[in-house]
């Protein structure tokens, strides 16, 4: 009986020993196994998991293939078939609706109607917006037309639909023999870290672009230390700026892209202004300056990318139209035709239209109980926009134009403090927020970082 025992406990170590082998094996050729949660603790069953015989660190010990790691999904084998299909890219126009589209297409109604149901489980129509990019992806069933007939009478089948749901991820519908299969993917980019300094000669704006600087980044820059300097008045030339920043692109965008910077300096006078980013939940972040001080406010500065103002806060401007002395109390930002505009703050709309008089086509914002913010001269509103929708700071809520009585494409934009006018420029906000004690060792360690990446000169 005790030989038999020991028989059994032999063949059990050896299964054991030849599964990890089995392992060790598939981790050497890369292949991806399902497993059951009785295998990997706390891993749901049919998970993809990639095997690796290193050891990690992290893992106590345990090597890592042992450790449940959750991934996004990235059908590689599907992404090389797309290559041997038919790419039909499509911007949704006006009016667009998928049946219109399938059908557009030459889907048959049995096969639109199956199109559109398995999309609907996860994209609503509603979000079908003018200017979405969709990818249709077709296979060619030919194989039975002998000679010049199958040109003529080949079938098309969609096999994969793609819509950008924003510029970082992307939702597939695949159609395999059974089913429509969905996915939500990353897109991928590839990413750029830069650092560029430059010296104030006329105008921050002019400056940073001859510096080579990104439209994106001078505006961010801006909007990091407004509450700060007065880029309008208080550069003098002499002044100097610096920043790193991270750049993500897709390979056929040459100059395109999303843009975040990571430091920034501004040298005005004998004043030095630093700001670090720093986040303090994976993608919420905020700039901070070197005492962990945030350098945000509940406003944004300046509603549209910072370029030049041409009429100031005045109770006495020479007005150019009508050549008589008149209150201006608000500030005009020059700025080409169909630039966004951008809500200052979280608020509510309560108009958006043509307003009669000399604004020309508006909008009005009220942000909570005691501020208000006007924008006019627009030349078109944003998408949704109208009485009683809620916005965000931030948000583009319309487009510069010249509507109303206006001399060119300008953006007039007004704040008030209980109904009473204020100078845009000059009022001042308490800080939003700074590092938790908790924190404070990780900003740290974070804020060197960057700093030492900031000072590193740039290579050409």
């Amino acid at each position: 009986m005790r030989a038999s025992i020991d028989i059994i406990n032999k063949y059990t170590w050896l299964l054991i020993v030849f599964f990890l082998g089995l392992l060790y094996f598939l981790s050497g050729q890369g292949i991806p196994i399902k497993t059951s949660s009785a295998m990997l603790t706390g891993l749901p069953a049919g998970q993809r998991v990639a095997l690796k015989g290193t050891t990690d660190p992290a893992a106590n010990g345990f090597p890592s293939f042992l450790v449940p790691k959750q991934e996004i999904f990235r059908p590689e084998a599907s992404d090389k078939s797309l290559d041997r299909l038919e790419r039909v890219a499509h911007r949704v126009r006006r009016g667009d609706t998928f049946g219109k589209l399938l059908r557009r297409f030459g889907l048959s109604a049995e096969e639109s109607h199956l199109w559109i149901r398995s999309i609907r489980k996860h994209f609503s129509p509603k979000r079908l917006h003018v200017g979405k990019s969709i990818n249709l992806y077709f296979a060619q069933d030919n194989s039975n037309l002998p000679g010049e007939n199958r040109e003529k009478r080949r079938k098309k089948h969609l096999k994969t639909l793609e819509i950008e749901l924003n510029p970082l991820w992307t939702l597939t519908w695949e159609r395999n023999d059974q089913t429509i299969v969905y996915r939500k993917r990353e897109i991928a980019y590839e990413v750029e870290v830069k650092t560029v300094i430059g010296t104030i000669h006329s105008s921050f704006h002019e400056d940073g672009i001859r510096a080579g600087l990104n439209r994106a980044v001078i505006s961010k820059f801006v909007d990091i230390f407004a509450w700060d300097v007065n880029f309008d008045r208080d550069l003098i030339k002499g002044d100097s700026f610096k920043v790193y920043y991270r750049r993500k692109y897709r390979k056929e965008e040459k100059k395109k892209g999303l843009f975040r910077i990571l430091a920034a300096e501004l040298n005005n006078g004998k004043q030095k202004h630093v700001a670090v980013y720093f986040e303090k939940e994976k993608g919420q972040g905020n700039y901070y300056d070197l005492k962990g001080r945030s350098l945000s406010r509940a406003f944004l500065r300046y509603p549209v990318e910072f370029s030049r103002i041409s009429s100031t806060f005045s109770h006495r401007r020479y007005h150019p139209i009508l050549k008589v002395r008149r209150p201006h109390l608000g500030v005009d930002f020059v700025a080409r035709r169909g630039t966004p505009v951008r809500a200052v703050g979280d608020g509510k709309i309560t108009f958006a239209g043509w307003k009669n008089g000399a604004y020309g086509r508006m909008i009005e914002v009220r942000h909570g109980s005691i501020f208000s913010s006007r924008y006019a001269h627009l030349g078109r509103l944003a998408r949704e926009i109208r009485r009683g929708v809620a916005v965000r700071k931030g948000q583009i809520i319309g487009y510069v134009g010249s509507s109303g009585r206006s001399t060119g494409p300008h953006l007039h934009y007004e704040l008030y403090k209980n109904k009473r006018f204020l100078n845009p420029l000059k009022f001042k906000l308490p800080a939003e927020n700074r590092i938790e004690p908790a924190l404070r060792k990780l900003f740290e360690d974070s804020k060197l970082l960057l700093l030492a990446e900031l000072a590193t000169p740039p290579h050409f």
